[in-house]
């Protein structure tokens, strides 16, 4: 070896490793700034849910099964508007594409929502902020460990709750539809964005959260909160489709931070 870098000092002058190593990372920065696929990175395996499970286990495998694989998720909430993205009887608020295949995840305002924010790309370490409103030119690329959070909801968390012996769960199956239901208040307001060591909700506070699984192909359908406050009563519901038939796109113009070609030349996310 010793001979090997002598020779090259000779040929090449006495700083050739620093300038291998300075084109070795202007390399992975142009690939990244031109969107050359990666060429380290392993997907995971998408997860399938045996549907000949009992019902229950069917409803957590499919919350768990979000991890591995592609979907769309949009965030519903009640609304009188006219002006808005419907769907059901609510509104779409948000609206999530993952496609974890490639790890990436887009989030969009649903029409007349703008005031909530910017649309959002992420991958596992960055995010790119576009369109707020409406300006294409005010876009922002950031590193951002923001991958966990690719739907606003843990599923896996979710599922560890709801398997365990605190939590009381009734199971009902009809019209295609595996329903898991639990009427715990703590559950329904960590899922509404309480912290997990908030406070208990008041005595007021009533809810129950439904995780309907469809049950012939054992894709999540949705999670849903319903709450009685006193007497106010609201409802969100989180609906899932597209299972694996979807493709997010780095916005046009932002680069991927090289923590992201690290995290991919070890696996990072898939390791065992």
């Amino acid at each position: 070896m010793s001979r090997l870098t002598d020779a090259l000092r000779a040929r090449f002058g006495e700083d050739i490793f620093r300038r291998m190593a300075i084109a070795a990372v202007l390399t992975v920065l142009l690939m990244g700034s031109v969107g050359i696929a990666d060429p380290f990175y392993s997907p995971p395996e998408p997860q399938s849910v045996d549907t000949d499970a009992p019902p229950e286990q069917v409803a957590l495998d499919a919350l768990n099964a979000t991890g591995t694989n592609d979907y769309r998720m949009d965030w519903i909430t009640p609304c009188d508007d006219a002006n808005v993205t419907r769907r059901g009887d609510g509104c779409v608020f948000l609206r999530y594409s993952v496609e974890r295949s490639d790890r990436e995840y887009a989030v969009a305002n649903g029409e007349g929502y703008f005031g909530v924010g910017p649309d959002v790309y992420a991958d596992e370490v960055s995010a790119t902020f576009t369109d707020f409103p409406e300006a294409p030119d005010r876009s922002q690329s950031r590193a951002l460990n923001l991958w966990a959070d690719a739907d606003r909801l843990d599923r896996s968390d979710l599922a560890a709750t709801l398997s365990s012996d605190a939590v009381e769960t009734t199971v009902s199956e009809s019209n295609g539809t595996i329903r898991l239901r639990t009427d715990n208040d703590t559950v329904a307001s960590r899922l509404l964005g309480s912290s997990e060591n908030a406070s208990a909700p008041p005595d007021s506070f009533d809810a129950n959260v439904t995780v309907a699984v469809d049950a012939e192909s054992g894709w999540l359908r949705s999670i849903t909160i319903r709450t009685a406050n006193g007497n106010e009563t609201d409802w969100q519901r989180y609906r899932y489709d597209r299972w694996n038939d979807v493709s997010v796109e780095r916005p046009a113009g932002t680069s991927r931070p090289i923590l992201g070609w690290i995290f991919d030349a070890i696996n990072r996310e898939y390791r065992p």
